[in-house]
């Protein structure tokens, strides 16, 4: 993730990885299915505001092999992320994720909690940035916050994750600041449905959302491919 003081209010680096399980109740079940999204035998993986490098530690377990690049805008939150046990092989990258990405094709782009925090327009031009810069059959997989559809739905919802924050140790500081950063976010959220047929008319062959619980929601993007593509998604074998 990118989220700084600057962004959030209640939350730094050292915070973080404690925090987040708290304000976002669902957080470990969505890493888990962007896991089970990844594709087969990646070799490149790009994550877009890799934070402290929670899900990067996953993705690396499930792709060992894999050169993984990470991006975040915050270099504290990099710094804690080198230091993790089993990360060391990762290049991080302190940078806007709206600033040129390493060159090459990449198997899979992923970014978790992120996205909602750049203004919509410029969410258009991550997307369609992804399809360019992935791998004939490659996906990108984006778990992030949504707007209800409704706004009955949201209101339920919202009760909902106050009485999850609280049940879950957040202080009523953290509560306030996540609420009042729900409130000055909402003209800029869009509903899951309306990110998958963002990504579809970005240029995705296909776009699917397979999660979704609460205000947590992942969309996956297929890129359309060769052959060869194809058939490495289908099979696993390793290409070029």
């Amino acid at each position: 993730m990118t989220e700084t003081d600057e962004v959030h209010g209640v939350m730094d680096a050292e915070q973080y990885d404690h925090l987040i399980r708290a304000v976002v109740p669902s957080q470990p079940l969505l890493l888990a299915t962007i896991v089970d999204y990844l594709p087969l035998h990646p070799w490149r993986v790009l994550e877009l505001g890799c934070g402290t490098g929670i899900l990067t530690a996953m993705i690396r377990e499930e792709c060992p092999d894999a050169e993984i690049t990470g991006i975040d805008l915050s270099p504290e939150m990099l710094k804690m992320a080198s230091a993790k046990p089993g990360l060391e092989g990762v290049r991080f990258l302190a940078q806007d994720l709206q600033d040129a990405w390493p060159e090459g094709r990449y198997d899979a782009i992923v970014t978790s909690l992120c996205l909602h925090h750049v203004p919509r327009d410029d969410r258009v031009v991550v997307t369609r940035r992804a399809l360019q810069a992935l791998s004939p059959g490659g996906r990108f997989i984006c778990g992030d916050i949504f707007r209800a559809e409704h706004d009955w739905e949201e209101a339920i919802q919202r009760e909902i994750w106050y009485r999850g924050m609280k049940r879950r140790g957040a202080s009523d500081n953290v509560v306030r600041g996540m609420i009042a950063q729900r409130e000055a976010n909402m003209p800029s959220f869009t509903t899951v449905s309306e990110f998958r047929d963002m990504l579809v008319e970005s240029g995705f062959d296909r776009a699917v959302a397979p999660f979704a619980s609460g205000f947590v929601g992942l969309v996956v993007g297929f890129a359309g491919g060769s052959q060869e593509g194809l058939n490495r998604e289908n099979t696993g074998s390793p290409g070029g």
